[in-house]
Parts: structure tokens; C-alpha cells; sequence
């Protein structure tokens, strides 16, 4: 049976989870340390950087905290926002 509460509470725990991650980009786009994710090209190798962390064992990033997963989820949504957005003039 279709549950849009259910719905909700995947989104909201999503959220949570990716907010460290989100965090952690703006400070360094902040600083100028990385490009906008919106057109960062570096999406792929991050991704693969982050699974390759979660193989080994590690459950926490260094930089924010985060699970390397949730980075990696990160990325993946990323890929997929330039993919449905070739459009996107920054």
C-alpha cells in the first residue's frame, strides 16, 4: 500500500545524511578549493575515491564527518543532475 508518509521520512533521512557531505563541498567551494558541483568534472574519480575508502573499512571521512557512502551518494546525484541538466550555463 502506497505510504507517501514513508516517502517523507526516506527523504528527510536522506537529507540528514547528505548534509554533512553537502557542508563540507560549500566550505571548500567557499574557499575556492573546488569548483561548483554543478559543473565540477571530477564527480567520477570522487566517486570511485569514496567507494574505494568504504571498501577499506572506513566509516567516517576525514573532512566532514560523513559515512564515505553518503560522499559516494553525493557524487552519484551529482552525475545525474549534469546528465538531466547538459543545459546548465553556470
Amino acid at each position: 500500500m502506497y505510504d507517501p508518509a514513508e516517502q517523507e521520512e526516506i527523504l528527510d533521512a536522506f537529507r540528514q545524511l547528505l548534509w554533512p557531505a553537502v557542508s563540507d563541498g560549500g566550505r571548500k567551494r567557499a574557499k575556492k578549493a573546488k569548483p561548483s558541483w554543478k559543473v565540477d568534472k571530477g564527480h567520477t574519480a570522487a566517486l570511485e575515491r569514496h567507494l574505494a575508502r568504504w571498501d577499506r573499512g572506513e566509516l567516517e571521512d576525514e573532512d566532514s564527518g560523513a559515512h564515505p557512502l553518503t560522499h559516494a551518494a553525493f557524487r552519484c546525484l551529482a552525475i545525474a543532475w549534469q546528465e538531466t541538466n547538459s543545459t546548465w550555463d553556470c
